[in-house]
């Protein structure tokens, strides 16, 4: 038996662009995955260490009354590849599943969307970007398509009327289109197709019935539209944009985010990292966009995501059910409780806690994209930690 098998119980060579994102092989995928997608790098210093002070007993104390289940245990059984809790700038518990360790790039998803927005609050102060103009006013292309019409703080926001189905399910139809586009699913075996790339597909997506910025619906090709207008407003590549402005002056470690067939960034769910790099995005929005002795992302920035949104928008939205009181702003949720959340399909969390000053970071490789049952335990396992933190 091969040790590659050994270890995952299956042969590299069974996971190929067609599996990649499917249980058993996202075990090894997404710690991998420039060898499934093309992808740049995002350069990084690798200068920065959060202090350590580990408490080895945190994981082995247990949580919710309700349904009592010790902490060690949940992370086991909930396909966790890597977990860490800081409490006032300090980690006290780590937990890795192997081979996932402190170096381990590992694709955070969705997560890859407040990135961008982190990124896009730097911008909007060193390039002049204006988000109250319609996407067309910085893409033309954007013309005859749902975006034409529709303000960056629309995308910012979720509040855009396109007609697009978010079904991490579908296999065919436009949902596949979108990932057959962004290199994410083989090409279609329909010669009659053409191959798209992700910048021709966004701007075929048509306008939905109903207004711009009124019903919170979660649609991916948003923050892709979102990375395309930050490199128009800037003349750089998102990799380079994303190292210069907030990489490098973070101090994290090199990150790779996946390029379609002519290198554009999928910003909307392309970018592995660290889970170590992933708590020092949490930390520097716990602290207001500040970090290593100087203001990385403009404070008023962070406060507009923590002050702002649309509440009866989210309630008229789809995800109503994720946070009863919810809000969404700048590609932030507001779970409705005083915590702040960057979320990723396949158990991807930053979880950050003002009140108890912790920010809590779950890589994991769920075998279902979307577990509606999974995220509600997640979201009691965190909230359970913050309270005993603060």
């Amino acid at each position: 038996m091969s040790a590659f098998r050994e270890q995952f119980g299956f042969d590299r060579s069974q996971v190929n662009l067609a599996n990649w994102l499917e249980s058993p092989y996202s075990s090894w995928s997404f710690q991998n995955v420039p060898e499934m997608v093309p992808t740049a790098v995002v350069d990084g210093p690798s200068s920065v260490l959060l202090p350590r002070a580990i408490d080895e007993s945190f994981l082995e104390q247990t949580f919710d009354t309700a349904q009592p289940e010790k902490r060690r245990d949940y992370l086991d059984r909930t396909f966790t590849d890597a977990f860490l809790v800081i409490n006032k700038g300090t980690l006290i518990s780590e937990y890795y599943r192997s081979p996932m360790n402190q170096t381990t790039r590992h694709l955070v998803f969705s997560v890859s969307k407040s990135i961008t927005a982190l990124l896009t609050g730097i911008v909007i102060e060193k390039y002049g970007l204006d988000i109250t103009k319609a996407v067309s006013h910085y893409l033309p292309k954007a013309k005859a398509s749902a975006y034409e019409d529709a303000t960056i703080q629309d995308v910012l926001d979720m509040l855009v009327s396109v007609e697009f189905i978010e079904d991490y399910t579908l296999k065919a139809g436009v949902y596949a289109r979108y990932r057959r586009a962004m290199l994410f699913m083989p090409p279609s075996s329909d010669e009659l197709l053409p191959r798209e790339n992700l910048g021709d597909f966004l701007f075929t997506l048509p306008k939905a019935s109903g207004d711009h910025g009124r019903v919170f619906a979660y649609q991916s090709p948003n923050t892709d539209v979102l990375g395309m207008i930050l490199e128009e407003v800037s003349q750089t590549r998102f990799p380079t944009l994303l190292s210069e402005l907030l990489w490098k002056p973070l101090g994290a470690q090199p990150a790779t985010v996946t390029v379609d067939g002519v290198g554009q960034s999928r910003t909307a769910g392309g970018i592995a990292c660290t889970a170590h790099d992933l708590a020092l995005l949490g930390e520097l929005f716990r602290n207001s966009g500040a970090a290593n002795g100087g203001q990385i992302v403009p404070e008023k920035w962070i406060r507009d995501i923590r002050e702002n949104g649309n509440s009866a928008a989210w309630d008229a939205g789809d995800f109503e059910t994720l946070f009863d009181h919810g809000r969404y702003r700048n590609k932030w949720y507001s779970d409705g409780d005083g915590a702040y959340c960057a979320i990723g399909i396949h158990g991807q969390w930053i979880y950050v806690d003002p009140a108890s000053e912790s920010v809590i970071v779950k890589m994991s490789c769920q075998p279902v994209a979307s577990d509606d049952e999974l995220d509600t335990r997640i979201l009691v396992f965190m909230r359970d930690i913050a309270a005993s933190l603060r």
